[in-house]
């Protein structure tokens, strides 16, 4: 069943995009967005909608001081859904010049999973070693823990004043009041950036899945009402997981391909993730497959594949000419090699991202 609301916390709903638009006031991505990102994401429809890019992008073009935030939950290892967003933080980052606030949410890892702040630690310095192989310049960033950024949890306090139980549960329904706090928590991560010790109010872009939305308009009446720079937004679909169903969630590992997997394990994923092929051979030879439905061909979409990749895929799979056991066996290579490379730069900059995060 698909939500008319959105839920932020939930790893099982089902977003019908077409809604989003009218229901909650997104933008649509128009040509010319599109062409002065010129960004394979945005082009290939992942990133899908946005709010108020389109004078993020005209500061930045001026020259104005422009920032990106994004964050993540350390309750386990990079997947790629995590990898999605910090795809497009990097992005922004190198392209626009932006500078980067990255939160480790720790206090809601705890509010939300119960993970003790001693025991993510260990998982952030993992998950910021992931961030840094993928590209991200530290030099030109502000990477916190919640629990330890204090103008975060000041600025929370403050904006309370703003939030009422009412407001809350139109948000995000009936919740307990650690989950409340952590949303408050999230706008002073998401308004960090415009804090007078990094130079006062600024655009500033956040890139999120369409479930996040509930954070960002949250952020945005808060910043209004604290006559702030409302916070802009870019949203990405979100990649289903492996067996094909709902989102990749931490909470079912083998429906998600982890950066931390082994190589074996990845394989072994891959060859049995949900198949646009047909139930026999015969159908196969007879019908050919439906890529539409293929997770082999939507992770190659979202992460890995070249467009002439993407369109040999699509031909092996509708061609007739080769069985689902050798589509994939002729694709899942190509995203174990990207894996194996990742994995050897994240080794060379766990040392880095603990010497962040310890001596920040």
């Amino acid at each position: 069943m698909v939500n008319a609301g959105i839920d932020p916390w939930s790893s099982e709903q089902q977003i019908d995009y077409s809604r989003l638009f009218e229901e909650f006031g997104m933008s649509r991505m128009d040509r010319g967005i599109l062409g002065k990102l010129g960004f394979h994401l945005a082009e290939r429809g992942i990133l899908f909608a946005h709010r108020d890019l389109d004078l993020w992008l005209k500061e930045a073009e001026e020259g104005q001081e422009v920032a990106v935030m994004s964050g993540i939950k350390p309750s386990s290892e990079f997947h790629l859904g995590s990898k999605l967003t910090a795809d497009e933080l990097v992005f922004f980052q190198k392209k626009f010049k932006a500078k980067v606030f990255y939160c480790i949410a720790d206090l809601e890892a705890y509010a939300d999973n119960g993970i003790p702040l001693e025991q993510s630690h260990e998982t952030a310095v993992s998950n910021l070693a992931d961030l840094l192989a993928l590209g991200l310049d530290e030099k030109n960033a502000h990477i916190y823990k919640q629990s330890e950024e204090k103008r975060v949890m000041q600025m929370a306090y403050i904006f309370s004043k703003r939030a009422t139980p009412a407001m809350l549960r139109a948000i995000y329904g009936e919740r307990s009041l650690s989950l409340y706090f952590a949303a408050l928590a999230q706008v002073g991560d998401i308004l960090l950036p415009q804090h007078k010790d990094f130079g006062g109010p600024k655009r500033v872009l956040v890139p999120v899945g369409a479930d996040q939305d509930p954070h960002i308009r949250f952020a945005r009446d808060i910043a209004f009402k604290e006559r702030l720079v409302q916070p802009s937004a870019v949203y990405h679909k979100i990649i289903r997981s492996l067996k094909g169903e709902s989102k990749m969630s931490k909470k079912d590992p083998s429906s998600m391909l982890s950066l931390s997997d082994s190589l074996e394990d990845a394989r072994k994923k891959l060859m049995a993730s949900f198949s646009g092929g047909r139930d026999t051979a015969e159908e196969q030879k007879r019908l050919g497959g439906d890529v539409s439905k293929d997770m082999l061909y939507e992770v190659m979409r979202f992460h890995f594949g070249t467009d002439s990749q993407l369109e040999q895929m699509r031909q092996d799979m509708e061609s007739r000419k080769l069985l689902t056991g050798e589509y994939k066996q002729k694709w899942v290579p190509a995203i174990l090699s990207w894996l194996s490379e990742h994995q050897e730069k994240k080794k060379r900059l766990l040392p880095k991202a603990r010497k962040i995060l310890e001596e920040s």
